[in-house]
């Protein structure tokens, strides 16, 4: 395990003198989760893709909207994660917050101009989030058990994505019934949400990577793409992480459409999302014991082939299997793999690069994003649901069987260089 040393500049006048023992970060944790919750509370997530089909977009034009979206993610991933070690990861979450309310306001005129608009914005704020949060984070886990790190974030990081699915269970529950009185509504909800997360924001201290003034941002990506490329495993992780979220993400969205195809209101729909965030809330608070009880070179491979079964599920055309597939396979997938994916990348990274190498894992995924959603838009507009669905469950299998090859030919690698 890398128990690499905490270098950060916090706030002279909290830890000057102070016993490690005098660490507020209690008292950080619940600011950081007031902050997770607000930014969380998804009222637009159940409703958007709708939102946009009835103002007269097609699937496709929704796919290249979210391909937007992803391009400008991926293209500020890797400054915005130089920006969070550089000049401070608390920054670049207000920025998230500040750019995320703006976006969300353009909603309530939907031209193509201000939606082009919208979504390039909505991928620069996520940007800021990527990288930022789970370093913040880490360094939290360090302050509570720095003798146990690894094992401390693995349990913060499964409560920071518990607190979320509190918000999305809210939000979406609350989202189709805002939506049924005013279409616009749930974007008002989302942005004035996203405004209230900066206030928890400022009882946190600001966190740099970086504490030398003279390094420059190029050095900076070079040292973290090295740190990278030493590490093998974290490329496979890297990768295995980016297939896996992008196909559960593409399905995610395009299935509330399948859902409004079959005749559900949205006030069900938002319940039918709202459940499955409840199950992927139980898996959350189950990952935790669960990354005890399988060693990291089970875990990963089971809950690929879960995520795999699930895709299978889905494709048939029995009701209650698809929904087996989409409220539990699915979702025991995501939830498992995320924060375990996390955790075995930080352990490994150095803190002076760890917001930039955890960008590069957001930017595999918006890179992955930007193939497949406006290609799972077309093939909509062209065929039946359950037939993308196959499609997509062979590719995610190849691709998974790819990268498990690929990760066990870079170890043997890196054994015989040894």
């Amino acid at each position: 395990m890398n128990n690499t040393t905490i270098n950060q500049s916090l706030d002279s006048s909290i830890i000057e003198g102070a016993s490690p023992k005098a660490i507020p970060w209690r008292r950080w944790l619940l600011a950081y989760d007031g902050f997770n919750l607000s930014t969380n509370t998804l009222f637009t997530s159940a409703i958007w893709v709708i939102y946009l089909a009835s103002r007269g977009y097609s699937p496709l034009a929704i796919g290249l909207f979210e391909m937007l979206f992803h391009i400008a993610k991926f293209v500020a991933e890797v400054p915005t994660g130089i920006f969070a070690d550089m000049v401070g990861r608390r920054k670049s979450l207000m920025f998230f917050c500040i750019i995320g309310a703006v976006e969300n306001l353009l909603f309530l005129v939907p031209t193509v101009p201000l939606m082009i608009l919208s979504f390039s914005l909505s991928g620069i704020s996520y940007a800021f989030l990527g990288g930022a949060s789970e370093a913040m984070l880490w360094t939290i886990a360090g302050h509570a058990d720095s003798a146990n790190q690894a094992r401390r974030f693995s349990r913060l990081v499964s409560r920071m994505y518990m607190v979320g699915f509190i918000g999305e269970i809210i939000g979406t529950a609350l989202g189709g019934y805002l939506g049924h009185i005013l279409a616009v509504l749930p974007f008002l909800c989302r942005s004035a949400f996203m405004l209230l997360g900066i206030a928890p924001l400022l009882l946190l201290p600001e966190q740099k990577g970086v504490t030398e003034h003279h390094t420059s941002p190029l050095a900076h990506l070079g040292k973290g793409l090295k740190a990278v490329w030493q590490a093998p495993l974290i490329v496979g992780l890297l990768l295995i992480s980016g297939l896996t979220s992008s196909c559960w993400q593409t399905i995610y969205f395009y299935y509330q459409l399948y859902l409004h195809g079959l005749g559900f209101s949205l006030s069900f729909i938002g319940l039918i999302v709202a459940a499955s965030t409840v199950s992927g809330f139980l898996f959350t608070g189950a990952a935790p014991y669960i990354m005890r009880w399988l060693p990291q070179r089970w875990l990963v491979p089971v809950f690929v082939f879960a995520e795999i079964a699930g895709l299978l599920c889905m494709s048939m055309p029995q009701p209650l299997v698809s929904l087996f597939g989409y409220l539990i396979l699915f979702q025991a997938s995501i939830a498992v793999l995320s924060p375990a994916i996390v955790t075995y990348i930080n352990e490994r990274c150095p803190e002076e690069q760890r917001a930039t190498v955890l960008s590069l894992q957001t930017g595999l995924f918006s890179a992955s994003m930007i193939v497949l959603f406006p290609l799972f838009g077309l093939g909509i507009s062209q065929v039946a649901y359950s037939t993308v669905y196959l499609w997509t469950l062979e590719g995610l299998t190849a691709g998974s069987i790819a990268i498990f090859v690929l990760m066990k030919i870079l170890k043997h690698t890196q054994k015989g260089g040894n």
